[in-house]
């Protein structure tokens, strides 16, 4: 029987539907009941099961209301965004500041003196009042201008969302960047008429009303462990978040219950493995910003340096009309991704660089990380209506996410993408890593990088170091096949542990980069601005401290992966 074959949709749906049964928010009953059922289940099988317990800061919310003061006016009952501040019983009121669909620049972070786009309404101790979703670099730039309150008019329903751009839990140097003043969600429904008499530039007040119940909760998450028989001590890790809005069949019961075959399978094929396979089914992913897969990142960092081979990340798979795959990976494990999509996914498509999304919390590690992501194709009616481009359904985050929405042999088809793939990674002698890859994404954005920033900073240093990397890759790849299995795979590894971290974030291994946005070699984003205020201003002096700066720590990080590859 091939892997495929070892997908069992019965089991499958069976789980689904019984996950379904609980409304999963962090650290409650009904995600406690939802990891003990995962635990039972697998260890009746005879699979290892560890759950952590650990204590978290936790967002749950609690009744909202929008009051819309004056003539024509009334309350609506509406939803806020995890994170966001309650009001107390006095509520907030002032007067709504209409920025139409106006956001934060593009690098919020790597820019902090950004001031404020052309025409911006002024929003200082007014209402900001928004079309479209919030997201938590928005909600910061309005909240560090003044606003008091935020307002937000969906497109379509109005979804759940977080408005923290701390991800995991927050440390000294984070904690300032928790949410002071509440947020309101409105369907387009709810708030069309709020619309309409702001762009009448009507003066309206607004009284607003938040309870959010946001505490350190103990959390509880489930890890599974299927060991080879060789007892080897590598591993790939999967994993996929347990909580969800409301019953949250697609997003992420789903997943849970396609981790669960995943680990069945696995385990009845373990005398086929070279190295194992973990099963992590990650807390805290929505209500506390990626708490839990970010708690094993900082508890497990040592074992994951020496022993994790790759991380995939199962979100939503299996809703109706969701056939088409939009892969994201880092770039040392790209072309295996690509290959396995159109080997084992019946797809031709081309994996795109890292999202900032779905418990990507190990780019700092350096661990190599990917997934799938089956999406609704473009044009289909269930998009959500904002931002349809991403491929997620109208009911994404919301009550609607329910057992209906599911299609039982669409996600059996999803299952057996990721158990042939999975199989196939726990398998292979030889990681399939490709350091040139990477050394190519390095130095298309030290071109790009180059090509924004013009002739105001001199980044030849950059250049030579990606040069010499590029030269090492190559060289590597031309004489990989007679190294030693073992000795090679760790070799790959630690090249992808000294370049991932300079490439993909601005923290490094030992912290986590705020939730917001996703680049590459995001430390030095600011070389444009920095071009574009010169050297002698002030902004333009700080600019470039720490342009000089990532410099330091992208070439040495390049340094590092060369040395590795030419040792070798």
């Amino acid at each position: 029987m091939s892997v495929r074959e070892s997908v069992d949709a019965d089991s499958l749906w069976k789980n689904l539907g019984d996950l379904c049964r609980w409304e999963r928010y962090t650290g409650t009953e009904g995600e406690n009941a939802a990891v003990r059922y995962v635990e039972a289940e697998l260890s009746a099988l005879g699979i290892d099961v560890e759950v952590h317990a650990f204590e978290s800061l936790i967002s749950i919310p609690g009744e909202t209301t929008l009051e819309v003061t004056g003539g024509g006016g009334g309350t609506i009952r509406a939803i806020s965004a995890v994170f966001g501040a309650s009001t107390g019983a006095a509520g907030v009121r002032g007067q709504a500041a209409y920025v139409g669909e106006a956001g934060p620049p593009a690098t919020p972070f790597t820019d902090p003196l950004y001031t404020g786009a052309t025409g911006e309404a002024p929003v200082a101790g007014r209402v900001v009042v928004a079309e479209g979703m919030v997201s938590p670099a928005r909600f910061h730039y309005f909240e560090q201008r003044g606003a008091v309150a935020q307002v937000y008019v969906n497109k379509g329903n109005a979804h759940e969302l977080t408005v923290s751009t701390i991800w995991g839990a927050p440390t000294p140097e984070s904690i300032a960047r928790l949410p002071e003043t509440p947020v309101v969600t409105l369907s387009r429904e709810q708030g069309a008429g709020l619309i309409e008499r702001l762009k009448a530039r009507e003066e309206v007040e607004l009284l607003i009303h938040v309870k959010m119940d946001t505490a350190w909760r103990e959390t509880l998450m489930p890890v599974a462990t299927i060991t080879p028989e060789n007892g080897a001590g590598d591993y790939v890790l999967v994993g996929g978040h347990i909580d969800s809005w409301h019953v949250g069949a697609n997003d992420n019961a789903a997943g849970d219950a396609t981790l669960m075959e995943l680990a069945r399978v696995a385990h009845g094929r373990r005398g086929e493995l070279t190295r194992g396979l973990k099963v992590a089914w990650w807390n805290g992913h929505s209500h506390g910003r990626f708490s839990g897969s970010t708690w094993y990142a900082d508890h497990m960092f040592h074992e994951l340096r020496r022993n994790c081979v790759a991380y995939l990340n199962i979100d939503q798979p299996g809703c109706i009309g969701a056939t088409l795959y939009r892969p994201f990976c880092t770039a040392d494990v790209r072309d295996w991704v690509r290959d396995a999509v159109a080997r084992l996914g019946g797809q031709s498509t081309e994996p795109d660089h890292p999202r900032k999304m779905a418990d990507q919390s190990l780019w700092g590690v350096g661990v190599p990380s990917f997934s799938f992501l089956p999406v609704l194709p473009p044009g289909h009616p269930d998009l959500r209506k904002d931002h349809p481009g991403e491929g997620f359904p109208e009911y994404w985050h919301h009550p609607a996410d329910t057992l209906d929405k599911m299609d039982k042999d669409l996600l059996a088809e999803h299952c057996r993408l990721y158990a042939g793939a999975l199989h196939e990674l726990c398998s292979l002698e030889r990681a399939p890593l490709n350091p040139a890859a990477t050394a190519a994404v390095v130095n298309e954005e030290i071109e790009r990088l180059s090509e924004s920033g013009g002739e105001a900073v001199d980044l030849g240093d950059l250049r030579e170091a990606g040069a010499r990397f590029a030269r090492a890759c190559e060289s590597l790849n031309a004489k990989l096949e007679s190294v030693d299995a073992a000795r090679a795979n760790r070799a790959l590894l630690e090249m992808s542990h000294a370049v991932n971290p300079v490439l993909y974030t601005l923290a490094g291994p030992f912290d986590h980069d705020p939730a917001s946005g996703a680049f590459r070699m995001p430390g030095l984003q600011c070389i444009a601005h920095y071009a574009g205020r010169g050297p002698a201003s002030d902004a333009g002096r700080v600019i470039y401290t720490r342009v000089v700066r990532e410099k330091n720590r992208v070439v040495a990080g390049l340094d590092a992966a060369s040395a590795i590859a030419e040792a070798l």
